[in-house]
Parts: C-alpha cells; structure tokens; sequence
C-alpha cells in the first residue's frame, strides 16, 4: 500500500503540486546499512544517488545455507563464552599471530569475530578490461577506459567506522602518528574527501579510513591479532573489491598499512604474502615511474597527486623489504631504484603544494644534502640494496676485491648513521625508523663476515678472509652499543604509554639484532656489562610489545634460544 503528501500552497491560492508518492517502508539497501530513507518512489533519493537499484519489496528473503552456518557459529560463540575458555600460554611456539610474550599477559581468549555476511558473491560482477593485461599497447594507445565497480560499503564495515565524528577523530590520530613514519597519504586531498559523507566517497575510500582505524589501533588483550574484528573485515573488503576489477590508489595505501600491521603483530606468512600483492597492485595500477607502465589510473591532475603515487610507490618497496630482513632478504628486487630516480620531497612542500621550494632530490645524492625522514628512509633503503646485492648477487673473481666492496659498503652506511644520529638529536622518534633501519643494515653486512661458513663457523682458510671477519665481528659489537642507545633515548622519548602509537614497527629487527648479538657474547664470554645490555634491550622490547606484537615475538625467539643453548650445554 502506499501513502501520499499533500503540499498546498500559503493562503491557499494558486495550483495544487502534484502530489508526492511515498512507499510505507525504507528501501532494503538504506535498511542494510542503516541510513535515512525518504521513501520516494519509484526510487529514494540516495538509491539514485549512487545509481543502484531500488528495491521496496515487503518479501524477506528464506535464509540460505550460510545464514544456517553464521547461526551455528553463532551459537558456537556463545556456548564458548558461557564455558570461559581461556587461552594456555606455552612454551615458544612460532605462529603467524603471536602473542605477548608472558601467559599471564594473554588473559581470557575471545570468540572469533565472524560478522554479518551481508554481501553475494554469486552477484559480484568484474569488468576489468582484460586487454589491459593481454596487450599492453593496445590499451595504452587505445583510449580504452578502465570502468568503475559499483560496490556497496559491507555493512560491518560501515558499522566499525562509526559517524562522520569517529571517522574525523580516526583520521586525525593516524595523521599524528603512523604518518609520521610512512606518510603516503596525501593530507590535503584527504581533507577534501572528507567534505562529502563516506557513502558518496565511495568503497576504496572507506576501505582506506578503515585500514587507517586498524593500523592506529591496538590489538585487545587476549585476543590474537590475526583475529582482530577491524583486521578480519579489512581483509575481506578487499578481497571483494579485488573480485570486482577495483583500480584505486586508495585500495592499495590500505593494503600497504595492513602489512604494516602484519608485519608489526607478526603476522606471518600474511604479512610477506600482503607485501607481494602491494608490488603487483602498484605495478599494475603504473605508479613504478617506468615509462613502459600503462596508466591505468590516468595521469595525475596536480603535483600533489603525482607526489602522492611516488611516495606510495616508495612505501611498497620499503614494506616488500623490510618484512623479509629475517628469512627472504635474499631475494633480489628487479626493480631497484637507480641514482637518477626521485626521492620524495620535504613533507611541507607536498602538502602545501609549493613547486618551487620542492627541492627535488635523487638517490644518488651525497648524504649531506638536507632532507626529511622519509627520503632519509629511503636512501637507507638503497643502502640496504646494496648489501643484499654484495652479498647474493655475483661475486667478484678476488676475494680480496670483495673484502674491498664489504669494506666501502660499511664505510657508507656508518656514515649515514652518523649523519642520521646528528640529526636525530632534536628528533628521536622522526627520525628512529631511517637510524634504526640503517643499523639493521650494517648488522646484515657484518653477519655473513662473523661467521663465513654458513654451515658450522669454520675457521677463514684466508689471511683476508680472517681479517675480514675480525673486523665484521668488531662491527657487531660497534653497532650493538649504538643500538643499545639508541633503545634508551627511545624509552626516554616515549614515557607515556600513549607515547608509542608514534613508534614505527621498522625499529624492531634492530633491536632484535643487537640482542641477539649480546646474547651470543654472553654465551662466549660470559660479560657482565654485555648481560645488562641485554637486559636493558629485553626490557625495550617487553615495553614496545604492548604495542606491536613482533617485539614480544622477538623476545619468544630469544628465549627460545637460551633454552637450547643450556639443554645443549648440559647435555655436553
């Protein structure tokens, strides 16, 4: 049945207007996610809006097998609350999502999030124009548009983010904290989104707010960060816009800050496999600087834009890097930047759009050239390129002349930490993630040269090559010192808990590496002052584990050695 409104005019004079007709209930997309409805028919304003169909019908659909399957997982949920199981801490046992470190600090374990199903896959349709894939310069040459998916924001999705006011304060915490260390989105185009409500932005960029709201967050206690609710709906998110042919430079920043995630709970292999998707999406979407790359987003209409896709690109090959330092940094990176490739610019003059006082600068810049922490990241990444090239790549015919490249390259990166502990000096967080980085990467070279024999530490069959490995050993212990202060001056930079939402999840290897390193001295030589050095790392890694999991993880793995090293010296 429908309802009518009449509107007659003041005083009653002139022509009655039409009148309007309305439907007696809201329109099943504005029930789903829960929004005003002005039941104008044939269609409501925002069904025409985003030019969907709308639909009135007064008929619930009969429930399919998945809604019988989210009520028995439902039930399970809740007969698993009301028996109280808890979550057993064990021995270290490496997982993909660890915990703290301690079993009191894990608590009570949580049911697993399993929202609300309200999207049909049956339905998602991709038009992605697959001759963008098969040729190439066809697509490139020939006009062919790459069309937009019309996808609804999920309803779980819609439900975390909350109202304009908590996207607002979501955004204005990520932009004090995790940009500080990876600042990849644009401030000033992001302002401008947020002028229009988050349904009209459209899907990408309601997936960016949410992955924004899950890097800033903090994984509850007791509950696993793999299983975190904001965690769970962000990768199913993309997974459906991934579905539909989606190309948007706001899906890839979100799935760059959900590796980062990843990597700082130590969710692994995801975080390695997330990082690898980055790379294709970005080369895919052409935001590399290679002029071969199609453009799939078109050209960039302002520098802002363009300054934005690089520093995204940047933030891809940092995140593909750094989250392999511990097992896969042996896998080379086709696409190294070379010395006439931009670095990123001041941070003040992307955002306010300045071109003239940009400064452009490239990787093959002397050090000394003044710039801000990010490109100071990025140059270390270089560095760090370098190592993994000198160490896995084609060896030099001399032994000796290899020794002389080894030597060069830890000559350039103690410069750079000494350039990076100058300027740190009045900015220790700004500028932790490039120093910490940097230190990571002299511990990389040094490692292979302390211990030349990947099997069993053999003696050097060399007079070089013993000499080469006295002075990787003395590097170890150099750098491990500079790490330990650097670790202090963290702690003294952070005094208030909320103080470490502003530490980057990149610092992590390096104190893992100069404790590892004490570790083994103590194991050699039984040093007091190297005890306390490591007890003082231990304890800025038990701190930072409240924050990003990967600390508490490293702490695992640290123990876990000790344990062998004293059944294994017991038993001999």
């Amino acid at each position: 049945m429908n309802s009518y409104e009449n509107q007659m005019p003041n005083g009653g004079h002139g022509f009655e207007p039409l009148p309007v007709q309305l439907a007696n209930q809201a329109c099943l997309s504005c029930k789903k996610q829960k929004r005003k409805c002005d039941k104008a028919l044939p269609a409501c304003a925002l069904c025409n809006r985003m030019n969907r169909a709308c639909d009135y019908s007064d008929a619930t659909p009969p429930p399919t097998s998945d809604d019988f399957n989210a009520l028995k997982i439902k039930v399970m949920q809740l007969e698993a609350t009301l028996h109280g199981r808890h979550n057993q801490a064990t021995p270290y046992t490496p997982s993909s999502s660890s915990g703290l470190a301690t079993g009191e600090s894990l608590g009570h374990q949580l049911p697993t999030y399993n929202p609300h199903q309200d999207i049909s896959w049956q339905s998602v349709q991709n038009r992605f124009p697959a001759i963008a894939f098969l040729d190439g310069d066809t697509f490139k040459y020939g006009g062919v548009l790459v069309p937009k998916p019309l996808v609804e924001i999920p309803g779980d999705v819609l439900q975390l983010l909350g109202d304009a006011t908590e996207i607002q304060d979501i955004i204005t915490k990520y932009f004090e904290t995790i940009h500080k260390w990876m600042p990849i989105v644009s401030h000033k185009r992001m302002t401008r989104n947020m002028a229009n409500p988050i349904w009209e932005g459209g899907p990408d960029l309601a997936l960016l707010f949410l992955c924004m709201k899950l890097i800033i967050s903090t994984p509850p206690d007791g509950i696993e960060a793999s299983q975190n609710p904001l965690y769970i709906s962000a990768k199913r998110f993309i997974a459906l816009l991934e579905a539909t042919g989606t190309a948007s430079l706001h899906v890839l920043q979100a799935n760059l800050l959900v590796t980062w995630y990843e990597h700082g709970q130590a969710i692994y292999p995801a975080a390695f496999m997330t990082a690898g998707w980055c790379v294709r999406y970005g080369n895919m979407l052409g935001i590399s600087g290679n002029p071969e790359a199609a453009e799939i987003l078109g050209r960039t209409g302002t520098w802002v834009e363009q300054e934005e896709r690089r520093r995204t690109w940047w933030g891809i090959l940092l995140a593909d890097r750094i989250v392999c330092i511990g097992s896969q940094g042996y896998i080379p990176n086709p696409q190294e930047p070379k010395p006439e490739d931009t670095l990123p610019v001041h941070d003040y003059s992307w955002e306010a759009g300045e071109i003239t006082s940009a400064g452009q600068r490239t990787v093959g810049m002397p050090i000394d050239v003044a710039v801000d922490p990010f490109p100071r990241l990025c140059q270390v990444y270089v560095m760090m390129g370098a190592v993994i090239k000198h160490h896995h790549g084609p060896k030099l015919p001399d032994e000796k002349d290899q020794f002389i490249v080894a030597t060069q390259l830890y000559s350039e990166i103690s410069s750079m930490i000494l350039k990076l502990t100058e300027e740190s000096a009045n900015d220790p967080l700004g500028l932790a993630s490039p120093l910490a980085l940097a230190y990571s990467t002299l511990c990389v070279l040094c490692d292979r040269y302390s211990c030349p024999s990947t099997q069993n530490c053999a003696p050097p069959s060399t007079q070089a090559a013993s000499e080469m490995q006295t002075q990787a050993i003395e590097g170890l212990r150099s750098v491990s010192a500079s790490i330990k202060a650097f670790a202090s001056q963290l702690t003294d930079a952070t005094p208030q808990p909320q103080d470490l939402d502003r530490v980057s999840p990149i610092i992590m290897d390096a104190l893992y590496s100069a404790a590892s390193n004490y570790a083994w001295m103590v194991r050699e030589s039984g040093d007091e002052t190297c005890q306390a050095a490591l007890e003082s790392l231990r304890n800025t890694m038990r701190r930072l584990g409240v924050r990003w999991r990967s600390a508490a993880e490293y702490l695992r793995i640290l123990e876990a050695q000790e344990f062998t090293y004293a059944v294994g010296s017991a038993g001999s």
